[in-house]
């Protein structure tokens, strides 16, 4: 590790432009190096950084490299309202390097795209982010446990893709981005408003095995959201123009919105993924349940020319399922069946 970052410093030190297109750091650094990191950020955003990458996963890393403490995000290298100085980027105590002044107004405005894997966010941060990074159009966010409620309701013009993985405690999110193309979200159920999204075609709204309740009611008594209005009610203004949807099979769950006429006649992708149990409320019998309606809204005509089925594992059911299948994709030219799974969306 004290390797690593020697390296880094001594590549920030050559480096003589006065711009920076991408610089990203990918290694299981942890809040114990915050220091350093906030360094690293702050010289990546005074050169006007487009694309800008935190990966401290440790994922494939040994459990002894890293504390699990995750890096914090320095809200005020992102905050307008605090008139900073110019940035001076000291990389260790002999060496730094003036950056130039950051106009306040517009300082951010390089950032095209912003990935943030094991950084934790809180809601300002994220809020300042947005608001801050006016010409940002790409975010990924993975494994940010401090984001609960989550609110941006100033129109982001440039915002085209936003990804939301496993950030456990989230609750709430509300966007308002007119031209989102695609939104991915994998993690517990959550209230979400996308406001305005008219030009959204790619959605992936998935659950996954660390968040499924199956508890009918949470720790309040009350009774927990039904997976049908996770996909089928909070996004069904936006069914009739998705082309790409990945979704649970459980989002069949017991929704009747599928009876209400057709609301998927514009899509072309379409990837279901399920635990494989007979029974329960979470159980592919739901899938069975609504896919011949789900099917029957895609559109008159038939698009389906491939299936892929990934995590087989001989389950009556699943081949059931498969068999539907061919009920209705009369064009269908290919069929792949995996016994690993591929389907993973934040991979």
């Amino acid at each position: 590790m004290e390797r690593f970052m020697q390296v880094v410093n001594q590549v920030l030190r050559s480096h003589k432009a006065p711009k920076l297109h991408e610089f990203g750091i990918h290694y299981p650094l942890d809040a114990s190096r915050g220091d350093l990191i906030d360094i690293w950020v702050a010289f990546a955003i005074a050169f006007k950084v487009s694309k800008l990458e935190l990966n401290f996963s440790t994922n494939q890393v040994p459990i002894w490299v890293c504390s699990f403490k995750n890096y914090s995000f320095p809200l005020d290298f992102f905050d307008k309202t605090k008139r900073n100085e110019p940035y001076l980027v000291q990389l260790d105590r002999v060496f730094s390097v003036c950056a130039p002044p950051l106009n306040v107004d517009n300082g951010f405005e390089c950032l095209r795209e912003l990935i943030l894997k094991s950084v934790d966010l809180t809601d300002e941060q994220f809020e300042t982010i947005l608001s801050s990074c006016t010409f940002l159009e790409f975010l990924h966010v993975l494994y940010s446990s401090r984001l609960v409620n989550v609110k941006h309701a100033v129109p982001h013009m440039k915002l085209k893709s936003l990804e939301m993985y496993r950030c456990f405690q989230l609750k709430k999110l509300e966007i308002f981005a007119p031209n989102l193309v695609s939104f991915k979200y994998l993690g517990p159920k959550i209230n979400s408003s996308v406001k305005d999204a008219k030009q959204l075609v790619h959605a992936c709204m998935r659950s996954n095995w660390e968040t499924w309740e199956f508890s009918r009611t949470n720790s309040l008594g009350l009774p927990n959201m039904q997976r049908g209005d996770f996909v089928f009610g909070q996004f069904a203004a936006y069914l009739p123009q998705i082309e790409h949807l990945v979704m649970d099979a459980s989002s069949f769950g017991r929704t009747k919105v599928l009876d209400n006429g057709p609301l998927l006649y514009n899509l072309r992708h379409l990837s279901l993924s399920s635990l494989n149990f007979a029974d329960g409320p979470f159980g592919i019998l739901g899938c069975l349940k609504w896919l011949h309606p789900l099917l029957r809204s895609v559109s008159p005509h038939n698009y389906l020319k491939e299936v892929l089925v990934s995590g087989f594992s001989g389950n009556k059911l699943v081949v059931d399922l498969i068999m539907v299948v061919f009920d209705f994709a009369i064009e269908l030219e290919k069929i792949e069946i995996s016994t690993a799974y591929l389907g993973d969306p934040s991979k």
